[in-house]
């Protein structure tokens, strides 16, 4: 069985050494305030960012609010965002109130802003109608995100793109019953993750963990769930949602990375904005 869960902030910086070993099991189910186990303590593939089994998985609130087979309201009140993730790239999305603004932590928004609060069931009404009319994505993928942190404009032109974007959905979208408009109020996110300065030239993107694996530098950045380490090698950039499921024991302060299948990455020349190109 999986051991007890610990947690630690991940702050730009501080050093890394772990070493990873299998099998990899079921993370089971996140309540909102504490992890309920995998009752059967379910092994899942070594490979992919899921780490649930498909009974935990089903049973996840947070999951199935993503996969749109939430059924009706739960007495809890949501929040309807936009968030800013580069030029061109502004997705809209929904989160618990309760959960402040994790849900845009753990997505890597570089900015974000409210629009709406209501219950879950007109607020994912809003959500289809501005996502139908073309005003903003539902989703956007991890690879335009992690383009994107090369080409960040500065904070105040951030903040106005996302103003802009607001204003046009706001002004255009139908609001439906027992949805509250809420005013602009632009939060920058960029200095969370270590992005106040584009992060350095090519890196090294670890696509797979053999069993042991050594993950071991110091945080150069950390945004959604994606780390990127300095190494003796240069940097290297981690999914930690790949690491989820297998037992993870510290290393010695002095390993270096060990185990893992790399892909070398260029950093971007251009900047792709057209959201048309994430689907």
């Amino acid at each position: 069985m999986p051991g007890p869960e610990i947690s630690r902030p991940a702050v730009p910086g501080s050093p890394v050494a772990w070493t990873l070993h299998g099998p990899r099991r079921c993370t089971g189910t996140w309540t909102g305030s504490a992890r309920r186990p995998c009752p059967a303590a379910s092994q899942v593939p070594a490979d992919g960012a899921d780490s649930q089994c498909p009974a935990c998985a089903a049973a996840d609130r947070g999951r199935q609010i993503a996969r749109d087979a939430a059924l009706g309201d739960d007495g809890r009140e949501y929040l309807l965002y936009l968030a800013w993730f580069g030029t061109g790239l502004v997705k809209i999305g929904l989160t618990a109130a309760d959960r402040g603004r994790d849900r845009l932590l753990e997505q890597a928004a570089i900015a974000f802003t409210p629009l709406a609060a209501g219950p879950y069931t007109p607020i994912r009404q809003a959500e289809r109608l501005a996502s139908a009319a073309g005003l903003a994505a539902e989703r956007i993928s991890s690879r335009a995100k992690l383009t994107a942190w090369w080409h960040l404009p500065p904070a105040a032109e951030r903040a106005a793109q996302l103003t802009a974007a607001r204003d046009r959905v706001a002004g255009q979208v139908t609001w439906p019953g027992r949805v509250q408009l809420l005013p602009c109020a632009v939060t920058d996110q960029a200095a969370d993750f270590g992005l106040e300065q584009n992060p350095p030239g090519g890196y090294t993107e670890v696509t797979g963990f053999s069993d042991p694996a050594t993950l071991a530098g110091q945080i150069l950045l950390t945004a959604g769930y994606h780390l990127l380490l300095q190494t003796a090698s240069g940097p290297l950039l981690a999914d930690m949602r790949h690491t989820a499921g297998r037992v993870i024991r510290p290393a010695a302060t002095s390993a270096q990375p060990d185990g893992l299948s790399l892909t070398f990455r260029a950093p971007p020349r251009e900047h792709d904005d057209r959201q048309s190109s994430l689907f």
